[in-house]
């Protein structure tokens, strides 16, 4: 239990806009200190919940859930990464794979005292109304949050991804989830079983959603697995940023504080992909921060420091120690690791074939 005292008290007013890890996270906490706690996300907790993600986490322990629970698909301890390097295969602290999907709805299922409002159409007037109903906002909206409206926010890094579920052969590729970084390319896939995997392609540069779905078909092709249809898949932005941009994630609007979190702030880790981790600690975060009438700012970058002082510089960490420092940084072991030197943008496809 939140075990806290505060001059704030039990008359508290929270809204949370945004019900993915970030939101969920700061619903489960709010609900804790104040019976006043309201969640707006814009899909639904009921039937199919999808979206443009992965579904690995490492350190699973460090999300405020239990295991047997639905979503909890199995443990994930080796993890292949493709890159300059060659194959690296890295030993996961806690690694786990996750049906996010089914885990949001099961996760939304154990707030008792919040009110829950789904297909929720939150814009800026709606955004600022909220404001003046309430003592603490959280905005969790994810890339490109309402809050770029009324603050500087920006992003270091903002990568259009495409994914999806896939049902098809992954035998030859299971169970280990695996990713491949190379140029401005990064593919991952997160094979939940022998014949379904979560899989994403992402570019470091301004591609549309339909030269991104023919590089994923060609990719695949080459994987000698059956691309899907491009319905099937979502369209989403991956985005990055250092510690400066943490001087962005509170402000006050209409006399209410606003704390922003998760992937609204940039948190995710490009590197290492801690994103729905760092996600759920900040939706923490931002809750416990208010009610203990303490500097959120602060509180994020102490949690942040040493994954944002690593992610921010890893092309020249990548350069002097390589994978296995990195890794090392990580907080995980290297179990092996194959040369491969790629020298042309085509090489891609030989990286795909040889290694995944």
């Amino acid at each position: 239990m939140f075990e806290i005292v505060t001059a704030r008290g039990v008359h508290m007013r929270i809204a949370i806009v945004g019900g993915g890890f970030a939101g969920l996270a700061a619903a489960q906490l709010a609900e804790e200190v104040t019976a006043d706690v309201r969640l707006f996300d814009k899909g639904s907790y009921s039937g199919e919940r999808r979206g443009a993600w992965g579904e690995m986490v490492w350190d699973y322990s460090q999300l405020p859930l239990e295991r047997d629970v639905p979503g909890y698909v199995r443990e994930a301890t080796t993890g292949i990464f493709v890159g300059h390097d060659g194959k690296t295969a890295i030993n996961v602290p806690d690694g786990v794979i996750l049906n996010r999907g089914e885990l949001e709805k099961h996760w939304v299922g154990t707030l008792e005292r919040t009110e829950i409002v789904e297909d929720a159409t939150v814009d800026q007037g709606e955004f600022r109304r909220l404001a003046e109903e309430s003592d603490l906002l959280v905005d969790a909206t994810g890339q490109f949050p309402i809050s770029r409206r009324f603050t500087d926010l920006s992003y270091d890094v903002a990568c259009p991804t495409l994914s999806g579920r896939i049902e098809a052969d992954f035998s030859h590729l299971y169970p280990e989830p695996r990713a491949l970084a190379y140029e401005n390319y990064f593919l991952w896939i997160v094979p939940q079983s022998p014949a379904e995997a979560t899989v994403g392609l992402g570019c470091r540069e301004q591609k549309s959603p339909e030269k991104l779905y023919a590089d994923m078909r060609r990719l695949l092709t080459e994987l000698d697995i059956e691309p899907p249809a491009r319905e099937t898949l979502y369209s989403g932005t991956d985005v990055s940023n250092g510690l400066r941009s943490l001087s962005h994630c509170t402000y006050e609007l209409n006399d209410c504080t606003v704390h922003i979190a998760g992937d609204a702030i940039g948190l995710a880790n490009r590197l290492t992909g801690f994103g729905m981790v760092h996600a759920a600690q900040s939706g923490r975060t931002a809750v416990r921060a208010f009610v203990q009438q303490e500097s959120y700012k602060r509180r994020l970058v102490c949690q942040n420091f040493w994954t944002k002082v690593v992610t921010g510089a890893a092309s020249p960490i990548h350069a002097s120690i390589g994978l296995e420092g990195i890794a090392s940084l990580a907080k995980s072991d290297i179990e092996y690791q194959e040369s491969f030197e790629p020298q042309q943008p085509g090489d891609i496809v030989s990286a795909v074939r040889k290694f995944i």
